[in-house]
């Protein structure tokens, strides 16, 4: 972007309310700031909500390249991640690493972030780096009830990463009891 733009832009930022800077399809303010995924990452649904009315996209990146929901989903933000669903906002979209918002929310055991993404038909069995499913991340950490939100979601148990493990060896190798109990549980059923 050239100095005169910024100029014309900071101008425009000084005197017109945010929203409006931002109609004109720009998702970088002056300082070179991604306010839709500031938004997103904080969970500030006012910010959000009027930024995504002022035309911006849901889809939105930070300057790391990070899309907006998968900032949303890493902070448990369920009804961020709502409301960009709202506005045309895809679940499945990945960070430079190759992990998805979902990914992000089973790991950290944001159970709500986590209901959000699976309403939004978000793919419970798409891998991330090494293979790696939200199932896994899930079992791995402990989630147990992210792990029975993925499974009534249809997630696939039998899955196994580039290494060769499956969900249920995660939460053997990292004692985790009570998610290997849901695992052999949902491995009988079938």
């Amino acid at each position: 972007m050239s100095c005169l733009a910024r100029r014309m832009i900071l101008v425009a930022a000084v005197t017109l309310p945010v929203t409006s800077v931002f109609a004109q399809g720009l998702t970088t303010d002056v300082l070179d700031r991604a306010p839709l995924a500031d938004a997103a990452r904080a969970g500030d649904i006012k910010t959000l909500r009027g930024l995504l009315l002022a035309g911006q996209q849901p889809n939105g990146l930070d300057l790391y390249k990070v899309p907006a929901i998968v900032l949303a989903a890493q902070g448990g933000h369920a009804t961020a991640i709502d409301l960009l669903l709202q506005y045309g906002g895809r679940t499945d979209l990945r960070d430079p690493e190759g992990n998805t918002a979902l990914i992000h929310s089973a790991q950290r055991g944001h159970d709500a972030a986590v209901e959000a993404l699976i309403r939004g038909k978000a793919n419970v069995n798409l891998e991330g780096t090494q293979g790696i499913t939200p199932l896994m991340v899930a079992a791995q950490r402990g989630q147990t009830i992210v792990v029975t939100q993925l499974l009534k979601a249809g997630a696939d148990w039998k899955r196994e990463d580039f290494t060769g493990r499956t969900a249920l060896r995660y939460a053997e190798e990292n004692a985790r009891s009570n998610v290997a109990t849901l695992l052999r549980r949902a491995a009988s059923r079938n």
